[in-house]
């Protein structure tokens, strides 16, 4: 979850349409052939933008895994990661979450390269907070971030500005042997057949 001080629903809006934007052209540069599909995936991501997340998970209503979804991988290795865009994403991101796979994360996506900071109010498990840089590159990893039990909560923070993070299971980045100065690719999604 991050902590922030506070963010307008405009700004918001501008970042997804951004993000969106970064998604397709970066899709269409490598996968012509894919150009509409993702053309379709960029539109259904500005309207999933200005909705609100429904659903309900364990502890917290309205707290349901995010529809978009994009591999993020370091050294070969992905994390097939729910994208949090927006503040109120970005906010919430795995609180109440029971359990997170190896093989799962959350990528967010922040507005502006900045000192963001994460802290672990309402989380239940531990995780490492890969923090990365705008050309994609990791800056460091805050590993095994604890729950907070009770306030005041411990910060995270990155040794650099950072555009991005990605929370992944706790301990999975030593073991993978993640540093910082790794490369982080951005994949698209698989389609099926």
């Amino acid at each position: 979850m991050v902590n922030h001080n506070s963010a307008t629903v405009a700004r918001d809006k501008v970042r997804c349409r951004r993000y969106n934007a970064a998604m397709t052209i970066s899709v269409q540069a490598n996968h012509p052939v894919m150009t509409s599909r993702w053309l379709l995936a960029a539109l259904l991501g500005a309207v999933l933008c200005t909705v609100p997340a429904t659903g309900t998970a364990a502890g917290e209503p309205g707290v349901a895994p995010l529809s978009d979804h994009r591999p993020v991988c370091i050294r070969g290795i992905c994390f097939e990661s729910e994208i949090a865009v927006t503040a109120a994403e970005r906010s919430l991101g795995l609180m109440y979450r029971e359990v997170l796979t190896k093989d799962r994360g959350m990528l967010f996506v922040f507005p502006e390269e900045s000192l963001h900071r994460f802290w672990m109010k309402n989380t239940l498990i531990e995780l490492d907070i890969i923090f990365i840089a705008a050309d994609r590159k990791v800056v460091s990893i805050s590993h095994r971030a604890r729950p907070c039990r009770k306030e005041p909560c411990e910060l995270y923070s990155p040794a650099g500005s950072v555009a991005y993070a990605l929370e992944i299971a706790g301990g999975l980045a030593a073991s993978y042997g993640f540093t910082a100065g790794d490369l982080v690719e951005f994949r698209e999604m698989a389609t099926s057949r």
